[in-house]
């Protein structure tokens, strides 16, 4: 026993060796390698407001307006880095590349402990070294300097301490209750959208869901499968639902209603067999209660203000082909016993009087700290800035409602879906982009080469896929299935469809890579489950462990090798004397051009702002701005406080300036042109002469 607590505790160290490797070379590589981290404007968001925080301006990015614009905890962080700023502005950045290392370590860690439970050691190995490695994970979650390394390594733990409750000794469950709920508070307050994992995740350990009727969870495959039918069938010639609409709304509500309409229509009850007759009819029946009440509730969420299409046709078409799906699922496997039991509004009474106060007092401890810490997060927002939560994500979501503007792309049926392949164009892209560059790669033995997405093929493939994984799932009675409900995937993927609807119904504009968090998290979890019956029936064929450990070499050993090579290519260890500065040339040109003590719009304008010498960098886009300024936005009197301001200068992109909203009523006709600054972003410099 003391020899395989030693292995773990090397094992575990391992782990958290290799997560942490990538982040302690690139912090000593040169200046201009290194910054190539810090790809992404946003994460200097934070560390200029803390650098004023610091300084005694409070929470604000230009020393001027009041700020809530960020994650709290991730800011908590920068504040205690980001004091080294007084002594070199790279010191802090260079000690943030290895804080993300390590949380990243520390991720892979918890996550191996959480597979270890409950699936072979090789798996869990697996798994967690993809997660920590894999450059398409790292890069968006752990490379940039943001918040998603922190989301990561909370959302791993609040998994794993679940699992515990739901799997362990029922001792001082009260105590463990409200443990979770600290943890599930850190993790909302790590990053607030993760609200809706911690509330599935809450959800399975205050009822007490460890397994889930089998005919239900076919029915929820049948539901997602006739949803996505249904939008394909009805909408993928119609630009206009592409560019304003998403299907996740509609699929959540759906998949939501589906288990009460099945439980009502008495779907579920394992000691009650039907006749053909009477199986149609009773699934007649909960179709229609399914469709009237998911048109409600889509109605009643539309008016409330929810971006949402509520269109009949689609609704019936969408539940008619759930029927159809269903009735088959019910005609090839129904139950064998005929013992008649109590009925639905029975079992109901029955679980109100038994379950529910002992659910209701796990769900007041596990609750508790979540309403104390995330409401007196709020509250304090409120008081200090004006507004609830985040003035970013109320900006993103007004950009949604702009029709000229770049913050709002449209899409195609693929997007449509959240399938686009690419980088973290999507939430699922960490798995469609595999199954794209396939597709690609199979037209192209027949056809002539060409980069396009075989969309028909493309989407048959994840078909195929997702049937694979249903019937991989339901093999050998459930096993991978329990394996799965062991580690809280249905309560994550529960989660990750609510996150994505949450989005989609607001119309948000400009999600971004390092959101997909818990999306990312659940493939490789389920992942973890399919390997781990791969390299059980490799031992079961060889009838040794040589072999899979083996393979599990191999496959580590490749995704270092990946991992490796993403990092050398990001931060190359040297740099030739001419381009050691490259990263400040478009600062200090702009410097050259603007007068000290100046203050400078951009939209945007993190790491000018931060790197820039004696002058103020006014955030343009609202993001890292006051609500007030968010204000005069939404009601076009941005002129008024920019002139109030006395701003000197606007630094940005011509066209998006002058051609598209929100900027184009703001500058046109108030901005002259100085020069255009040909650093990296290729911006023009412009007077700002208001209204004169």
């Amino acid at each position: 026993m003391k020899r395989f607590s030693s292995f773990s505790v090397l094992l575990q160290l391992g782990i958290f060796l290799l997560g942490v490797s990538g982040s302690i070379y690139v912090a000593f590589t040169p200046a201009n390698s290194m910054m190539n981290w810090y790809s992404n404007d946003d994460a200097f968001y934070y560390y200029k407001v803390a650098q004023n925080v610091l300084s005694g301006h409070g929470f604000s990015f230009d020393g001027i307006n009041l700020t809530n614009g960020f994650h709290p905890l991730w800011m908590v962080i920068c504040l205690g880095v980001f004091w080294l700023s007084r002594f070199h502005l790279l010191l802090p950045l260079r000690v943030l590349i290895v804080i993300s290392g390590v949380l990243n370590g520390l991720t892979g860690v918890v996550l191996l402990r959480l597979l270890q439970k409950f699936l072979p050691l090789v798996a869990a190995i697996l798994g967690a070294c993809v997660w920590i490695l894999l450059p398409s994970i790292y890069n968006n979650y752990t490379a940039h300097g943001l918040e998603s390394a922190l989301s990561a390594f909370f959302v791993a733990v609040l998994l794993l301490k679940s699992a515990d409750l739901l799997t362990g000794p029922a001792e001082k469950r009260a105590g463990k209750l409200i443990i979770l709920g600290i943890i599930a508070a850190l993790t909302i307050l790590s990053r607030l959208d993760t609200l809706f994992v911690v509330a599935m995740v809450g959800f399975f350990v205050v009822f007490k869901i460890t397994r889930m009727n089998r005919l239900m969870v076919f029915d929820l495959a049948a539901v997602f499968i006739a949803s996505v039918l249904a939008w394909v069938i009805r909408f993928s010639t119609t630009p206009i639902v592409l560019n304003n609409y998403s299907l996740y709304p509609q699929m959540v509500v759906s998949l939501i209603l589906t288990p009460a309409a099945g439980f009502f229509a008495g779907l579920y009850n394992p000691k009650v067999k039907y006749s053909k007759v009477q199986l149609f009819l009773r699934l007649a029946g909960a179709a229609a209660g399914l469709a009237a009440a998911l048109y409600l509730v889509l109605l009643l969420l539309q008016k409330v203000g929810m971006n949402l299409l509520v269109s009949r046709s689609l609704i019936l078409l969408s539940v008619s082909l759930a029927f159809i799906l269903v009735l088959l699922v019910r005609l090839f496997y129904r139950p064998s016993s005929q013992v008649l039991s109590v009925s639905a509004w029975q079992q109901v009474k029955n679980w109100i009087r038994q379950g529910l106060p002992h659910h209701l007092r796990d769900g007041v401890l596990f609750s508790f700290p979540i309403v104390l810490l995330v409401c007196g997060y709020m509250l304090t927002n409120k008081l200090e800035f004006g507004t609830f939560i985040p003035v970013s994500g109320q900006v993103k979501t007004w950009w949604g409602t702009l029709e000229n503007t770049v913050y709002r792309q449209n899409t195609t049926l693929v997007g449509l879906m959240g399938l686009a392949p690419g980088r973290g164009k999507s939430p699922w892209s960490l798995l469609t982009s595999i199954v794209a560059d396939i597709s690609i790669f199979i037209r192209n033995l027949f056809v002539k080469d060409t980069e396009d997405l075989p969309v028909i093929l493309f989407l048959v493939f994840l078909f195929m896929l997702f049937i694979l994984l249903i019937f991989l799932l339901s093999r050998k009675d459930g096993l991978l299935a329990r394996r799965s409900f062991a580690l809280l995937i249905p309560a994550l993927a529960g989660g990750c469809l609510l996150h994505i609807a949450y989005y989609a119904a607001r119309n948000y504009g400009h999600t971004r890579s390092w959101y997909w968090v818990p999306e990312t998290m659940l493939l490789v979890l389920l992942g973890a489950v399919v390997s781990s019956r791969m390299f059980e029936k490799i031992r079961q064929w060889t009838r040794t462990p040589v072999v899979e450990n083996l393979l599990l070499l191999v496959m580590v050993g490749f995704v270092i090798f990946l991992h490796a090579r993403y990092i050398a290519r990001l931060c190359p260890p040297s740099v030739s004397p001419e381009h050691q500065a490259d990263y400040l040339a478009e600062t200090r040109e702009l410097e050259s051009y603007t007068r000290e003590n100046s203050l400078i719009g951009m939209t945007g304008g993190g790491t000018t702002a931060y790197f820039i010498q004696h002058r103020t960098i006014i955030n343009l886009d609202g993001l890292i701005n006051s609500a007030e300024y968010f204000n005069t936005l939404k009601t076009g009197t941005t002129n008024r406080f920019l002139n109030n301001l006395h701003l000197d200068y606007v630094f940005g992109n011509s066209s998006m300036l002058l051609e598209t909203d929100p900027y184009q009523r703001i500058f046109t006709g108030r901005i002259r042109e100085i020069c255009n600054i040909h650093g990296g972003s290729h911006f023009t410099l412009y007077d700002y002469i208001g209204d004169q």
